[in-house]
């Protein structure tokens, strides 16, 4: 219905005209012989308004109309000539029109889009941006850490490097539990640890050779437990997940790189649990390792010089 309004306009039109035509114009409505026809006023300003298939539809009624009045078409040519040549000059130019109109409106929807899409990758970049920034600063921050880590492992007392360590671990990762085991005759021994509630008799001494832990001192290098096979029973067997471990690092020995003990994450915020807090732990361990191999040295020096000055009195 709505595709046809212009054809009841039209009707409108032509029969307001037609009536002002016969009240005002001695009973010739179509307004025959008229100079300037008002039914060229009709089908300009159908022209005008829609395009050239409606000038053409107004024009045809008028034509129609016009020779229902004259009653012949003789001595009329003009007019209706005039009648088809504004329909047709008029309709095509608004034709012209309405398509640059359409190229414009498409031309403008596409530039909309462009710009949503460079809004959306601004938006993408500003997100990386901040995330770069947020990284840069967690460089800075990270090597800030590691001077404080080794500022803090430069301890000249094995008994208080372990605990030192797992404390700097719980500082510098965020983990509310960590631990220390020292590799002795094929266990692993827990020598300290740091917020735990209670230790589990059976998290004391490892021996067992399973689990993340032993993984790590396997493979001597940090792994999480992401990297491990889920076997059967695995809360029976896996010691890694019955307390909960999440990353363990071996401590190497710095002359002959076997590992000497691990270090381990045993629970930590989520949003830590990435590859940044794998590295850290990392070096710490490998620190840890420096640390108590100067520890050991120092104490076997210590002990030769007691040992002199008992000789020597």
């Amino acid at each position: 219905m709505n595709r046809l309004h212009y054809a009841w306009e039209t009707f409108i039109l032509y029969g307001l005209v037609c009536l002002v035509g016969k009240i005002f114009n001695g009973g010739n409505w179509a307004f025959v012989g008229s100079a300037f026809h008002p039914f060229i006023l009709i089908i300009a300003l159908e022209a005008v308004q829609y395009g050239l298939h409606q000038a053409l539809f107004a024009a045809l009624v008028g034509v129609v109309l016009y020779l229902l009045a004259a009653g012949q078409m003789a001595g009329h040519a003009g007019i209706l000539f005039s009648m088809a040549a504004t329909a047709l000059l008029l309709g095509l130019t608004q034709e012209a029109r309405n398509r640059q109109l359409r190229e414009t409106r498409s031309e403008l929807e596409e530039v909309r889009t462009d710009q949503e899409r460079l809004r959306q990758r601004i938006s993408v970049l500003t997100a990386a941006n901040a995330e770069l920034n947020e990284r840069i600063l967690g460089e800075v921050n990270t090597v800030q850490s590691f001077s404080e880590i080794a500022r803090r492992l430069s301890v000249l007392e094995s008994d208080d490097l372990y605990p030192a360590v797992c404390q700097l671990i719980r500082d510098y990762l965020q983990a509310t539990e960590a631990s220390f085991y020292d590799l002795q005759d094929g266990a692993l021994v827990m020598r300290a640890e740091s917020g735990w509630a209670k230790v589990p008799k059976e998290a004391q001494k490892l021996t067992d050779g399973e689990g993340l832990l032993w993984e790590a001192v396997r493979q001597k290098r940090p792994v999480t437990a992401m990297e491990l096979e889920i076997p059967a029973k695995a809360d029976a067997a896996d010691p890694a997940r019955r307390f909960g471990r999440l990353i363990a690092a071996p401590v190497l020995h710095p002359d002959t790189k076997e590992p000497i003990g691990v270090v381990s994450v045993d629970r930590m915020p989520f949003s830590r649990f990435h590859g940044a807090s794998v590295k850290i732990l990392g070096v710490v361990a490998r620190w840890a390792g420096d640390s108590l191999y100067n520890a050991a040295l120092f104490e076997q020096l210590r002990s030769q010089v007691e040992k002199g000055k008992v000789a020597k009195a």
